[in-house]
């Protein structure tokens, strides 16, 4: 029997990308034996003010997945990575049903997608619009931070799909809602922004943000002046 092909969306604003992001990926792309990752710049974000221009998230995500290949290379992963424009292209805010949508009529019925996210996005996914159809299209893996956090809304609402196991999301197209409590990496890019805008940057900086993403950060002077 042949394996099913298992996909990884890592989508958000990548505002900057840094190594939370990767660690996520390489820790889904191990678990749920993933096949491909598509890393998904948001394109006009509706819930989220001041973010920086598509163009530059853009660039700042060609580095980051720069770095993610050696990094897979280094830990004999063989997950391939490719960056999806597919939200920046779009006319309009950036609703990820759309996207989900869009990428299972590409992928087609038979194939494993997974939408993989942080906690902190997990606990504001009551608030994104036809938030509850999304796991009529893609399952639904949540890395854990650190530390005791409310009960997101969603965990209620969606108690009929949570996974029981991993594998459940390898083992069918979509439906299915893990949160992993493995990872536990406490790193957000709302948290390394105002650290960004300082003049002198802090340890957090550096150990926070792949050095390709922070040299493209220091040579187009970003966030300092926001």
């Amino acid at each position: 029997m042949n394996k099913r092909r298992c996909v990884g969306i890592l989508g958000g604003t990548f505002d900057p990308p840094h190594w939370g992001h990767l660690r996520l990926a390489e820790h889904f792309s191990r678990l749920l034996q993933l096949d491909q990752i598509i890393w998904l710049p948001t394109g006009q974000s509706w819930q989220k003010e001041g973010v920086t221009s598509a163009q530059a998230r853009l660039a700042m995500s060609e580095y980051a997945v720069e770095t993610l290949h050696d990094l897979f290379l280094d830990h004999h992963i063989y997950t391939k990575i490719e960056i999806s424009t597919l939200e920046m292209d779009r006319q309009g805010p950036s609703y990820t049903i759309d996207t989900v949508k869009e990428l299972r009529a590409l992928y087609g019925p038979e194939t494993s997608l997974s939408f993989l996210m942080g906690e902190d996005s997990w606990a504001h996914l009551h608030t994104w619009n036809d938030w509850h159809q999304l796991t009529d299209y893609v399952h639904l893996a949540i890395a854990s931070r650190p530390g005791k956090h409310p009960e997101a809304p969603a965990t209620g609402l969606l108690a009929n799909k949570m996974a029981s196991d991993p594998t459940l999301l390898q083992s069918a197209p979509s439906g299915s809602v893990w949160l992993d409590r493995e990872l536990q990496i406490d790193l957000a890019s709302s948290d390394l922004r105002p650290a960004l805008a300082k003049t002198t940057w802090n340890d957090a900086v550096y150990d926070g943000i792949p050095p390709q993403v922070l040299e493209y950060i220091e040579q187009h002077d970003l966030y300092r002046n926001g």
